[in-house]
């Protein structure tokens, strides 16, 4: 394994292409001998020793211990294996760096001394903590290592850079290994290696985009499929329609056809509309069309369709046994107890049907679509799938996706075709391509472009087209000497290429496989002191913090002068960059990682127990935070907002599950949330809570760390080994809820020293289950329902400090008056990922400094981010 993130520097000569090794070596060789042999080391320059300060920490630190600490952290006991009256003030060692910072952390916080021991005055425990702060900041700034740091873009970063580079949107980066994150992001360089595998997959990308952009020969003509579902009368793999000479298998599928619709009833495989055993004649850009419908029935209608049926099964089991009186009366209870969930439960509180398509190559299927069908079933509407085709053999398949959960209740109707439940309605489908605008595709003339040498000197020409190219794709002005590499790659394979395109393409490849095009580079000073960006590079950190994405023309044009140097410039191009849609690249990127939204679905709450949550609603919160944080941002509101607010985004999905009426479609909006309606707020939202579930249950401890960790900045620490997880149940306690089965897991000290300050945190949100659904009792009936004689929830909490907080509106009061802490952990979370490092304590004043600024700006998110990027920690390396 190779670590381009140590110890390593890229030399701008590094990529001289020499000819009398390049002889023997294949196009794709030489790509990754570039890369191989492009890497040297740089000297380290030397940094001043650190030297204690001896005669504060006598005067300041050790009265303070003596007099508030002692008594648990002293000779005679170590709470938290954790001795404070010898522990050294060498704030270059690791070890003793990392005890002192949890003590900064716990002053910080009002979490020590514990609330029944004597406090100190305010200004004597801001003096501790900011010497501390001080001298960690200073230890830290002399053990920072003086190599530089190369950091790689990552998957995301890649994939979006080559879109906006070449023009063509395919992702390639998604089959690359996962990147690993450190300090919570997947973009810090220290974590970003590199393997040779990786490497040979850079190499693969970097052809399969290159065959995608550049196209030869005139454009190919366009087809068009129409398909009739009905035609395949008997509904199995048997009738072939043809297409252009080729036999496609047409497959309705085992549903029944009313008024030219194929209505499909519910989720199956053998419910899918088919059309498979195909190629197209021409790789390229597809549209599948399709007329579509749905039918949706009303609760009165799903209850007698659902009466019918049992009642059909109780006269046919009656009949089996006519002279069992009991049995009779036994089915007539049961029948009225599965009548009652029909008539209440809000699973069928229906919405439209759910679309699903999947498009299958060479026997690897992939969903390329699924959205809701709102048309009804007299005014049909059209809807188009973009997909691009391969030559390789193909299907198409449509599946009904609206999910109905089968319980206990329903588990021998809910596939009956009689059983009433949303219905998709498909009246043709439709296969048209391949689509181009415009030919060649501007992918084409984006790097083929019109010039006067294109029919007069190839080898000019190339070295134009390679100029241009190298210069977005690093990112910078390119030497004539990086040129002169690739143009030498050129000529080297040009006899064995049939054609300029084909031959352009390896030294195209090799810069999209090269160091300055995969990796950020920024030289470090040589010195103790942070050097500023020049303004290549702060083009390259500002639209990879704001669009995961390369500089466009007019960032680079403002670099190319040298205005983004100048703060009212950088400024204005942050303001503008915030207001492209490229900047929702920001929004998921950080939201996903920062709230840990890209592990939705990982332990999905579990069907039986939380029958409403589906995938649909699965999807949709993750958007839902996602939309939130973006209309906090977009609209530059108030970033404490995200604690409390008085609106949602939600969509029609989310209205249902939150019993929010009136909203329709699928697209997520802002809708006030009306009075009786706990919502609001980030600690409001399914995302966080089924997040913070373990699947079957809440889970109070988990949902406290995450407050804890994601909002304040603090981190709880380890828990103890071996103090085993929280029990099942408690001995004659018959209905034990999670706070008395917590509370007997508190009885250990040990224990008890971490728990005093998640819990409350946590207990706060126990109306909310595991599926992000809010409750007043807690559910102990079979399959976890909620019965009359169930425990009334408690969320009623008690704060370190004594503060009494009573549920979600109770902890949202209290983070609220601790704002500065939620604000400062905010901006820490958007300078580490801004920066693509992880943040120390030399960087907190400047922290606390956007903080100030955005509290003079209302409180603003965009104000906070624009603070950030004209920080001077933003602005130097």
């Amino acid at each position: 394994m190779l670590n381009f993130a140590t110890n390593l520097h890229v030399s701008s000569r590094c990529m001289e292409f020499r000819m009398t090794s390049v002889n023997r070596l294949s196009p794709r060789q030489i790509c990754l001998a570039m890369i191989m042999g492009c890497i040297v080391t740089v000297a380290a320059a030397e940094k001043s020793a650190f030297l204690p300060d001896s005669e504060n920490h006598v005067k300041i630190i050790q009265p303070y211990v003596q007099k508030y600490c002692i008594e648990c952290h002293g000779s005679r006991i170590q709470k938290a294996d954790l001795r404070l009256d010898t522990l050294p003030n060498d704030f270059t060692d690791p070890a003793v760096t990392a005890k002192w910072a949890e003590v900064v952390n716990v002053i910080n916080t009002h979490q020590m001394p514990p609330e029944d021991e004597d406090q100190p005055p305010i200004e004597e425990a801001g003096k501790v903590a900011t010497w501390l702060e001080s001298e960690l900041a200073r230890g830290e700034i002399s053990s920072r290592s003086t190599r530089m740091i190369l950091r790689r873009i990552n998957r995301a970063e890649y994939n979006n850079t080559v879109r906006d580079l070449v023009g063509v949107d395919i992702s390639p980066a998604d089959k690359f290994p996962e990147d690993p994150p450190a300090g919570g992001f997947d973009n810090i360089g220290k974590a970003l290696s590199i393997s040779p595998l990786q490497m040979e997959l850079y190499y693969s990308a970097a052809r399969q985009v290159l065959d995608r952009a550049l196209v030869e020969g005139e454009q190919p003509p366009q087809m068009k499929w129409h398909f009739e579902p009905e035609e395949d009368i008997e509904g199995g793999d048997r009738t072939f329609v043809k297409k252009d000479g080729q036999n496609v298998l047409l497959n309705k599928g085992h549903n029944d056809v009313e008024n030219g619709f194929t209505v499909i009833h519910h989720p199956a495989e053998d419910k899918s509309i088919t059309f498979r055993l195909f190629k197209v004649p021409h790789a390229g850009e597809y549209i599948v069309r399709l007329r579509a419908a749905g039918r949706v029935p009303s609760r009165e209608q799903t209850t007698e369709a659902a009466r019918l049926l049992h009642d059909k099964q109780r006269i046919e089991e009656d009949a089996r046994e006519p002279e069992n009186a009991q049995g009779h009366k036994n089915r007539l209870d049961d029948l009225a107890w599965k009548m009652k969930h029909y008539e209440t439960s809000p699973i069928y509180n229906y919405g439209p049907p759910r679309l699903k398509m999947v498009q299958d190559l060479n026997g690897t299927p992939r969903v390329i679509e699924e959205m809701d069908i709102s048309a009804p079933e007299n005014a049909p509407a059209i809807y188009e799938v973009p997909v691009h085709f391969t030559n390789q053999d193909a299907s198409v398949s449509v599946f009904q996706a609206y999910e109905v959960t089968q319980m206990l209740e329903n588990w021998t109707i809910i596939r009956d075709k009689t059983f009433a439940r949303p219905l998709l309605m498909v009246d043709w489908i439709e296969l048209e391509g391949p689509i181009h605008a415009v030919w060649p595709p501007e992918s084409h003339s984006r790097i083929l472009f019109d010039s006067h040498l294109k029919d007069k000197d190839e080898k000019a020409y190339a070295r134009q087209v390679l100029n241009r190219f190298m210069t977005r794709a690093y990112r910078r002005p390119v030497t004539n000497d990086e040129v002169d590499s690739k143009l030498a790659l050129f000529e080297r394979i040009r006899p064995e290429k049939s054609s300029f395109v084909e031959a352009i393409k390896a030294p195209l490849a090799a810069v999209l496989t090269s160091p300055h095009f995969l990796y950020l580079v920024e030289p470090e000073a040589q010195t103790d002191q942070p050097r500023p960006l020049n303004a290549y590079e702060l083009a390259s950190r500002l639209s990879y913090f704001l669009w995961s994405s390369m500089p466009d023309d007019s960032l680079l044009k403002a670099a190319s002068s040298g205005e983004l140097l100048k703060p009212e410039i950088l400024s204005t191009h942050a303001k503008r960059m915030l207001t492209d849609p490229k900047s929702e690249a920001f929004v998921k990127n950080f939201t996903g990682q920062w709230l840990g939204l890209r592990k939705i679905g990982t332990n999905p709450p579990a069907m039986n127990l939380y029958p409403e949550y589906d995938r649909h609603l699965e999807l949709s919160i993750a958007r839902e935070t996602e939309g939130f944080f973006s209309e906090i941002l977009t609209n530059n509101l108030d970033a404490r907002s995200l604690i409390k607010s008085d609106f949602a985004t939600i969509n029609e999905r989310l209205g249902r599950f939150y019993g929010i009426s009136g909203v329709k479609g699928d697209e997520i909006r802002k809708v006030p949330i009306p009075a009786g309606i706990q919502r609001g707020g980030l600690v409001t939202q399914a995302s966080i809570h089924s997040l913070t579930s373990n699947g079957t249950r809440t889970s109070p401890v988990v949902r406290g760390v995450w407050v804890l960790k994601t909002l304040l900045g603090s981190d709880p620490g380890l828990p103890v080994a071996n103090v085993g997880e929280i029990a099942n149940s408690v001995p004659g306690i018959d209905k034990a809820t999670v706070r008395q089965r917590l509370a007997i897991h508190r009885e250990n000290p040990s224990c008890a020293r971490c728990h005093d300050k998640i819990d409350p945190l946590g207990l706060a949100l126990e109306n909310y289950n595991a599926a992000g659904q809010w409750r007043d009792r807690e559910g102990h009936g079979f399959g976890g329902r909620i019965e009359n004689d169930d425990p009334i929830i408690d969320a009623s909490a008690k704060m370190p400090d004594g503060t009494e907080i009573v549920g979600v509106a109770g902890l949202q009061k209290e983070l609220l008056r601790h704002e500065d802490l939620f604000l400062n952990s905010l901006a820490s979370q958007i300078a580490t990922y801004a920066l693509g490092r992880e943040l120390g304590f030399s960087d907190r004043p400047e922290i606390r400094q956007t903080v100030e600024i955005m509290k003079e700006h209302d409180y603003s998110l965009r104000s906070l981010i624009l603070a950030i990027a004209l920080s001077d920690l933003f602005r130097t390396k």
